[in-house]
């Protein structure tokens, strides 16, 4: 039996600067960075080693939209408000639910990547129970912190019955949904699954954590410039949030209603580097492995690949090592490949972080322009200009050498794009999507 194709029916965004995806695109193919030195609106990063982002401020959670009450609106946490928000957009767009609404509802299901679930109400009421005692403790707190609480919320209020569960797989949690929502769909598990990432990030603790492991770029005083993915003078990540949903949909379920097709996914790769936590492999094996085995479940070549939306977080390594992983799985072609990172100009989601790049990947082939990669002035290609690395990051000097549409957007006539998330802990995930064809 020929495995079900699955198709892409809706899209939704949340983002500080970009409330629908029209928006977040805009953005990206002008150029244009929100990404700020937060320490004027968050006072706690007073002090901090990187006091950058693109964060929130007091999120306006538009709850009786949903139908719920403010006893239950208060339930929710930051993560999964931004992961509603995004579905409301990518159901309405979709619009599965006029279709025979009660069998389809037995038959969609969802999975969220989550990441950091919950960090701001626990620490803002572990706060409070030391300060005032534990009879001040609000007893929403095990709600807001539960990690599938926005698929089990994105699940009550639109009523779908399919499977329903959160993924956690580091940076790669969002393209982990995706792959496993689509894998429910080949399987005739599901005909719809709504999917994809969420996380919240403007957490103390979390900023102070990744501050003492030097992960974070410490340009406070030049936030537009501080995300320099594979440039030389790169320092770190800067930490963005919020969410990033599609809604998948097999192909025959989505042409019986009529439904606009957005595109395909059709491949998916994904393995372990069981190597370090922090760091991936030097030599990019698996990372390489999951890019050549999402093209063969694709059944492309190599040259079929007109765009790759990388990782791209802007650390010292792991930009050289991805580099190196695309030329190991594309070989020669690897060089005519336009490369590009979103975090550039967003900033790294995390666990939301491949759900967003993903939508990017698909609009990058819908509307045949590739967005470029902020601030990537010097693409990095010789160790000798690392005299202040670490000895470890020196050793696993890999030069950036690759095409990363620098100077603006550039037109393509790509009909498949691949989306790379990577986590922490080794975790390796790349999507394929393409232009649907019929």
């Amino acid at each position: 039996m020929e495995n079900r194709r699955v198709v892409i029916t809706g899209r939704g965004i949340c983002l500080p600067d970009a409330s629908n995806v029209d928006a977040m695109m805009d953005n990206l193919y002008n150029g244009r960075s929100s990404i700020e030195n937060v320490s004027g609106r968050f006072l706690w990063l007073e002090g901090y080693r990187s006091q950058l982002g693109l964060l929130f401020n007091d999120f306006k959670f538009d709850y009786e939209k949903f139908g719920l009450s403010v006893k239950e609106a208060r339930r929710y946490g930051p993560s999964a408000i931004y992961a509603v928000e995004a579905a409301h957009q990518a159901i309405t767009e979709s619009r599965f639910l006029d279709f025979n609404p009660d069998e389809t509802r037995e038959r969609t299901g969802v999975i969220v990547g989550h990441g950091l679930c919950g960090i701001i109400e626990i620490e803002e009421q572990k706060k409070r129970q030391l300060e005032k005692g534990i009879s001040r403790v609000s007893p929403d707190t095990c709600f807001k912190s539960l990690p599938d609480s926005s698929a089990g919320y994105i699940s009550i209020i639109w009523g779908l019955h399919g499977e329903c569960y959160s993924v956690s797989t580091a940076c790669a949690s969002s393209a982990t949904a995706i792959r496993k929502s689509a894998n429910a769909i080949r399987d005739n598990e599901a005909d719809v699954m709504v999917c994809g990432g969420t996380v919240e990030s403007s957490s103390p603790l979390i900023y102070a954590s990744f501050g003492q492991l030097s992960a974070m770029s410490k340009k406070n005083n030049d936030s537009c410039h501080a995300s320099r993915p594979f440039d030389r003078d790169r320092d770190g990540f800067i930490l963005g949030e919020g969410a990033g949903i599609v809604v998948l949909e097999e192909l025959e379920h989505a042409k019986s209603r009529r439904a606009n097709i957005l595109g395909e996914l059709i491949g998916w790769g994904f393995s372990s580097d069981a190597y370090k936590v922090t760091a991936p492999r030097p030599d990019a094996l698996y990372i390489a492995k999951t890019m050549r085995d999402a093209l063969k479940m694709a059944r492309l070549n190599p040259e079929q690949v007109g765009y790759i939306n990388a990782h791209g977080t802007s650390t010292p390594n792991n930009d050289g090592i991805e580099t190196l992983g695309i030329k190991q799985a594309f070989g020669e072609c690897a060089y005519k490949i336009p490369v590009s990172s979103t975090k550039s100009m967003i900033g790294h989601t995390l666990s939301a972080a491949g759900g967003i790049e993903f939508i990017v990947a698909l609009e990058t082939v819908r509307r045949n322009n590739i967005h470029p990669t902020l601030n990537c002035e010097h693409p990095d290609t010789d160790a000798g200009y690392h005299s202040d690395w670490s000895e470890e990051d020196r050793e696993s000097f890999q030069p950036c050498d690759l095409d990363y549409v620098r100077k603006g957007a550039r037109d393509t006539k790509a009909k498949v794009a691949m989306s790379n998330s990577f986590g922490f802990l080794g975790h390796n995930e790349s999507l394929i999507v393409g232009k649907y064809s019929g």
